[in-house]
């Protein structure tokens, strides 16, 4: 059966998602229209978001092992950026959730 997820993975030290970051973005839509992820977002290692930590999702998907290999589809995992090893996942129960707009996202599936 498949349930929300809440999901973290880190980047490896040293790496640049610049380069990458626009290919990412890009391909959010796709994974938020087909009801795979139901929040995404970058996170840092400063308040001022200077520099990136990993990445956080809300993710529907039936166990770690899945959500594992969806995010092997990324750019980031593809291009070395995300370090795999670090994910940590635990299922979420969303007591409220406020919507933000993107490009490309059907918000009338949700």
């Amino acid at each position: 059966m498949a349930i929300e997820w809440n999901v973290i993975v880190y980047d490896k030290p040293g790496t640049d998602r610049t380069a990458c970051r626009p290919q990412h973005v890009a391909d959010i839509p796709q994974a938020v229209n087909k009801g795979i992820v139901t929040s995404v977002g970058a996170i840092y290692q400063d308040v001022e978001k200077t520099k990136f930590a990993g990445s956080a999702f809300h993710i529907i998907a039936e166990s770690k092992e899945d959500i594992i290999e969806f995010l092997k589809q990324d750019v980031y995992y593809k291009n070395g950026i995300w370090d795999i090893d670090s994910v940590i996942a635990h299922p979420i129960g969303v007591a409220c959730r406020l919507p933000k707009k993107m490009d490309g996202v059907d918000a009338s599936k949700f």
